[in-house]
């Protein structure tokens, strides 16, 4: 990040190539929109590229990105102002070789999905962060602006609301 503060494009570009991926994938849950979520994160780069002097180097430099990337993302939503549907993304690809496991892989998958997408986006988003990306606590919370003990909480009551969904 230093890098970037000097103006330095190859590390701009180190950077999206680490970050894109993952905050493609968080902002699409979202916004349910893949091609929006592209849009979005180029303009946190952007963002990223032209606030790097008020990135802290206390901060996790991820959990900067996604809280740039989320506030967009909330913004074009209330802009928008219209409901947002999400399908589950079928770009997700299998690469079980055997057909009958793969086609059970992803039965599997598609209803992992849909008991996601019917949490509510708080409870959406925190276990995104967590189980899809991997982040920890500490970081989810500096992302979603509540404190740590607040993303346990979600997640405990997301997990349980999933193993409901999942049961039926």
């Amino acid at each position: 990040m230093a890098c970037v503060k000097d103006a330095d494009q190859a590390a701009l570009r180190i950077l999206y190539d680490r970050h894109a991926a993952g905050l493609t994938a968080f902002v699409g849950q979202t916004l349910g929109d893949r091609v929006e979520a592209a849009d979005i994160v180029h303009e946190t780069f952007i963002s990223a590229w032209e606030g790097a002097a008020s990135f802290r180097e206390n901060l996790s430099l991820r959990a900067w990105l996604y809280t740039i990337g989320r506030n967009k993302a909330i913004d074009r939503l209330r802009k928008s102002n219209r409901e947002v549907l999400r399908d589950p993304d079928p770009t997700i690809p299998d690469l079980d070789p055997d057909p009958e496991q793969a086609a059970l892989v992803g039965e599997d998958k598609s209803r992992v999905r849909e008991c996601v997408e019917k949490l509510s986006a708080t409870h959406r988003n925190v276990v995104s962060l967590a189980f899809f990306e991997g982040l920890p606590y500490r970081e989810i919370a500096e992302i979603e602006g509540v404190n740590e003990g607040t993303v346990k909480s979600r997640i405990f009551h997301a997990k349980k609301l999933l193993m409901h969904c999942l049961s039926q």
